[in-house]
């Protein structure tokens, strides 16, 4: 590999860790000046083997022997399909760890992996020969850099106790001598006793739960606690708590850094059961809770439930993740049947529903204000930066897949009757990924990049402005609609109420995802007291009648057409968002959403 190569493989790697870890930077860009102690060879398959300098000579870190044959065999003596939880010690080059992930990624759901080096040098050397994004973005692997590699292990063990809970294999990336022995041995002999007390801990932890619903079974005055588990969308959540408040409950929400949480997921749920003992469980687009949370919580009476936000097909949902949970609800009617026939459940259809309240002068049966604000308003993303790293991914890998990928998008924008999924499977054959997680993520934000695109520039000379991420103030993505860009984002409680209101036609394009579903911004504009001209889905009339609670569009000229025309229509303008705020109070409010999921648990029994 030549020095320009080297250099952008570790860039790029560099990139990433400065995400996740900005701490080890400016290490490992001073590591260069510790390099020279390392000798290369490279071998046939794609490797190098490496001595380093020793006291009594040379010492072989890989080799002689091909090392990532020496890695797949170190995995196989170690029975790796075997365990949960991985601390690699001193990963060399990174052969053990980049080998020991692709099959992770095939295997238990759960495995997990904690690296610690202290040979920056020889790290620098590994991020330079070898791609390592993969490894380093899953949130299955946590990297530690440390000079003292036994007291950075113990240290992640009393940091994070769940951790010590789950089977542990000890795994040393490069060739072992005394001093690898060493560090192993004084990890061996430190980790047992703090086991045991987390161990106790966690008997203690698994009574206080028993004890717990024991008394609340038998208490005629106990309120139902919902937990809401690490919620995406927080302005969602929020609404949603004050929604089962609203029906009696008590609400608490546990949260916490999200890569941790996940490297952590076996036995997590230890401790935010414990903590917040909940009669109701509630997570937002994914199941968090593992497989042996899952078996023990089912002995106690809490109740899982998990809400679909988003397209499963963009978070990667397994039959694993809905094995134990109790109701399971779709934002979108089209994902029920897939969700129903993957887990073996029924799925339920449950829209969103209205999250902000209007402003006080702005209520019903007030007198309302004079509209000061814009003729014609759309708030959201643009929804093209979502895909921007996808793109950059994918367009130094394989440029050709990039092609496809924006293939099939030009052809589904040219004609909708047939799906993106459709048209992708037809496309990629078996050698591409499957129509799941960043693949449905590219396509669907790239064709609701383009739909809103297309859509405003209809409406951009009637008034338009634009509020969201300043996604919209650059001209080469929002083009003729860069002046338009109100240059703020709204805060979702305290600014949409007036933005809503104050625009005279509030515009809705449907994100991609939402093949037949409303979406919030259908809720809130209504409860804002504002006029709605959505784009349609046949989804909308099972809560609206266009025309009487909001105005709906097919194509960009009609969208056109009905702005002209309601802009010059105030009487029948204002009639529309009074009938629609109504609406929206009488049957889509969270509190009516809260009491379906109420509802559809105690129904599962």
């Amino acid at each position: 590999m030549n020095e320009s190569k080297r250099n952008e493989t570790f860039a790029r790697n560099l990139a990433l860790i400065e995400r996740l870890y900005p701490q080890y930077v400016p290490i490992l860009q001073n590591a260069s000046s510790s390099v020279s102690g390392y000798r290369l060879a490279a071998v046939e398959g794609g490797a190098w083997t490496c001595k380093a300098d020793a006291p009594d000579g040379e010492r072989w870190l890989h080799g002689p022997a091909d090392p990532w044959l020496t890695a797949r065999s170190a995995l196989h003596h170690a029975r790796w399909e075997e365990q949960r939880l991985f601390v690699v010690l001193r990963p060399g080059l990174g052969y053990l760890p980049l080998e020991l992930y692709s099959r992770m990624r095939k295997g238990r759901f759960a495995q997990r992996m904690l690296i610690i080096e202290d040979r920056t040098g020889l790290l620098r050397l590994g991020l330079e020969l070898f791609d390592w994004t993969d490894l380093l973005r899953s949130d299955r692997v946590i990297l530690s850099i440390d000079r003292f590699p036994a007291d950075a292990a113990m240290n992640f063990f009393q940091t994070n106790p769940s951790a010590a809970l789950t089977p542990i294999s000890v795994l040393c990336g490069v060739e072992w001598t005394n001093e690898e022995q060493h560090i192993i041995g004084d990890l061996q002999q430190r980790f047992p006793p703090m086991a045991d007390q987390i161990f106790a801990a966690s008997r203690q932890y698994l009574n206080d739960l028993h004890q717990h619903y024991r008394r609340a079974g038998g208490d005629p005055a106990h309120k139902r606690r919902v937990l809401f588990v690490e919620p995406e969308h927080d302005y969602l959540a929020d609404s949603m708590s004050e929604g089962f408040i609203a029906e009696g409950c008590e609400t608490a929400s546990f949260k916490a850094n999200p890569r941790l949480v996940s490297f952590l997921n076996p036995y997590v749920w230890l401790v935010y059961t414990r903590e917040n003992f909940p009669d109701v469980m509630l997570w937002m687009n994914r199941n968090t809770l593992s497989p042996e949370g899952a078996e023990t919580l089912s002995a106690l009476p809490i109740k899982k439930a998990l809400w679909f936000l988003d397209s499963p097909k963009r978070v990667k949902t397994t039959r694993e993740e809905l094995a134990g949970i109790d109701a399971i609800f779709s934002f979108d009617k089209s994902y029920v049947g897939y969700l129903s026939e993957l887990s073996g459940k029924p799925c339920l259809y449950l829209p969103t529903a209205a999250g902000i309240q209007p402003m006080p002068e702005c209520e019903p049966e007030k007198d309302w204000p004079r509209r000061e604000g814009p003729d014609v308003g759309f708030m959201g993303a643009l929804a093209v930066q979502r895909y921007q790293d996808v793109r950059a991914f994918w367009q130094e890998r394989d440029p050709a897949f990039v092609d496809l990928l924006d293939g099939v998008v030009e052809a589904y924008m040219a004609d909708e009757s047939v799906t993106l999924e459709a048209r992708y499977l037809a496309e990629a054959g078996d050698e591409r990924p499957p129509y799941e997680g960043f693949v449905t993520l590219y396509l669907e934000e790239r064709v609701t990049y383009l739909k809103r695109l297309n859509a405003l520039r209809r409406v951009v000379d009637l008034g338009l402005k634009t509020y969201g991420a300043p996604e919209w103030g650059r001209e080469e993505w929002a083009c003729e609609l860069t002046p338009c860009y109100a240059g703020f984002a709204p805060k979702y409680r305290e600014d949409l109420p007036s933005v809503y209101y104050h625009t005279k036609v509030n515009v809705n394009v449907f994100h991609a995802q939402c093949a037949d579903s409303t979406n919030p911004r259908v809720y809130d504009v209504l409860a804002a007291g504002g006029f709605l001209l959505t784009e349609y889905r046949p989804a909308i009339e099972d809560e609206f009648i266009p025309g009487e609670h909001l105005v709906c569009y097919r194509n960009e000229d009609e969208l056109r057409e009905l702005t002209e025309y309601y802009l010059s229509h105030d009487g029948e303008r204002e009639a529309i968002a009074r009938a629609g705020q109504r609406r929206v109070f009488e049957r889509c409010a969270y509190a009516h959403r809260a009491h379906e999921i109420l509802r559809a648990i105690d129904s599962a029994g």
